[in-house]
């Protein structure tokens, strides 16, 4: 079986998830960032590797998002989180076409189109307070 994982290394939390080849989640973790952003998208990774059983050489591609995404220097790539927000929201719901993300350093309104694909967002820097800072 074939592997993939994604590491949400957010400010607060960092979020790590391993799905198989049927798009099935084998595994996930969930730990506090801390002050090593680094450190934290090693260790989450390699607590939903322990939570799944299987091997590091299994997982054949590896995403890095999130405030930290740049930090996951195990990963293939990195994806903003608003780009996986809309993918993710879209698969899961089809007709969504609103995401609202409350996070640790920002709040994030994100305007979606058919497919996933990102039409239009707004964020701010002051979490859930504060004017939007810049648009898209």
């Amino acid at each position: 079986m074939i592997y993939a994982a994604g590491i949400d290394v957010g400010s607060t939390q960092t979020k790590s998830v391993i799905v198989n080849d049927k798009l099935e989640i084998v595994a996930r973790s969930l730990i506090d960032t801390g002050a090593n952003v680094t450190k934290a998208g090693e260790r989450g990774f390699t607590d939903a590797l322990k939570a799944s059983g299987i091997r590091r050489e299994d997982v054949v591609y590896v995403v890095g998002t999130g405030y930290g995404r740049y930090k996951v220097t195990f990963g293939d790539t990195q994806i903003t989180e608003i780009s996986c927000h809309a993918k993710g929201a879209s698969y899961l719901f089809p007709a969504t076409r609103t995401v609202i993300d409350m996070g640790g350093q920002d709040a994030k309104g994100i305007k979606i189109g058919e497919g996933g694909d990102v039409k239009d967002f707004v964020m701010n820097d002051k979490c859930a307070a504060g004017r939007p800072r810049a648009r898209r």
